[in-house]
């Protein structure tokens, strides 16, 4: 077997035969590879892609993706997050994975971080006794509509029983869920937006300051305009990470408070009728009510099954309206580094929802 790393000055070429025609797997999709080629943190230098074949034949991948925060002492430190690891069925349990971390650590000198990982990838982290929990995010899942088929009916079967449960329950509830979202908001001006105006980016840089990783609004646009998930009709493809969606919007939101003027910013996405908020700026805490009213009328006309939130001030907004959601469910965030990153790391900077890759995908 030979394992092989792939610089981002060399992942065009390597990939787009792939594209043109082969059948076999893929180690990432077109529109993941456009984003990369766009990452205003990367490198030409910086690997992003690990291999592993065996007889040319894909077995195994790991996906890097470049970034930086401010350390403690004022300086950029490069890391690149641990996102997205695959090994064929036929190879797994043999510690492949465990050997693609090692490539990984060896390619960044352990400038590594990850979040939202999956049970079996935190196990390979885990007992690598490498990596530090830096911050732990309390959230919470908001449940609007009942969603059992879609999230028990292929791991239990019987997924008409859970459609027939579903059309039931939501029946029942669609006239009060109408009827509130068609209350008008007082007391906020709501403008949508297609892309960062004036006062938001003015908005966006007074925010940097209290974040880990300051990012900047054209960091913001680079996600907005290179998703990693798309509603259009694309080919089929051999990849193992979503691409595809029924429904993916992204949606920008200005708020003033027509008392005070203070604004401030709302970013959804609505990916398959699941909604989550990746970034949210605000002058005044008094926006964060309006917010959360807004959150659930658009909830309410997407057809959102359920919405996901770790900003506190906003959870504790939405947490008024319970009585609208059929559960609501604690559902925290953990994020980890690598233990050479975790001194450098400072302590009480503001991590968003959409750090990491949450932003490209919801």
């Amino acid at each position: 077997m030979e394992v092989k790393t792939y610089r981002l000055e060399e992942l065009e070429s390597h990939l787009i035969t792939s594209f043109s025609g082969s059948s076999g797997i893929l180690s990432m999709s077109p529109l993941r590879l456009a984003s990369y080629l766009k990452n205003p943190r990367s490198e030409p230098s910086d690997i992003v892609l690990i291999e592993l074949r065996r007889q040319g034949e894909l077995i195994a991948y790991r996906t890097l993706l470049p970034d930086y925060f401010i350390s403690s002492d004022k300086e950029i430190v490069r890391f690149a997050w641990l996102s997205g690891n695959w090994v064929h069925p036929e190879f797994r349990r043999k510690g492949i994975s465990t050997q693609l971390l090692h490539s990984a650590e060896k390619a960044w000198d352990g400038r590594l971080m990850y979040t939202n990982y999956a049970p079996a990838s935190k196990a390979v982290y885990d007992r690598s006794a490498s990596f530090r929990p830096v911050a732990v995010r309390k959230g919470k899942r908001f449940y609007l509509r009942a969603a059992s088929e879609e999230l028990l009916g292929k791991r239990m079967g019987g997924s008409s029983v859970f459609r027939i449960f579903d059309r039931v329950i939501n029946k029942f509830r669609e006239e009060n869920l109408y009827r509130f979202g068609q209350g008008e908001q007082v007391g906020c001006s709501i403008e949508k937006l297609d892309g960062f105006d004036d006062e938001t980016r003015i908005l966006l840089a007074k925010s940097r300051e209290k974040s880990l990783f300051r990012r900047e609004a054209a960091e913001f646009e680079w996600a907005l305009d290179y998703p990693w998930i798309t509603q259009k009709e694309v080919p089929a493809l051999e990849y193992h990470f979503s691409y595809k969606a029924r429904s993916f919007e992204n949606v920008l939101l200005k708020f003033k408070d027509v008392d005070t003027g203070s604004m401030g910013m709302l970013w959804l996405i609505i990916h398959n009728n699941v909604l989550s908020v990746p970034y949210v700026f605000v002058e005044s805490e008094g926006i964060f009510s309006h917010m959360a009213a807004y959150i659930l009328r658009i909830m309410i006309s997407s057809g959102s099954t359920h919405a996901t939130l770790r900003c506190p001030e906003l959870v504790n907004e939405l947490l008024h309206f319970k009585r609208h959601f059929l559960c609501i469910r604690n559902m925290p965030q953990h994020i980890f580094a690598h233990a050479k990153l975790e001194e450098q790391i400072p302590d009480g900077l503001k991590i968003h929802d959409g750090d990491g890759d949450v932003m490209f995908t919801g």
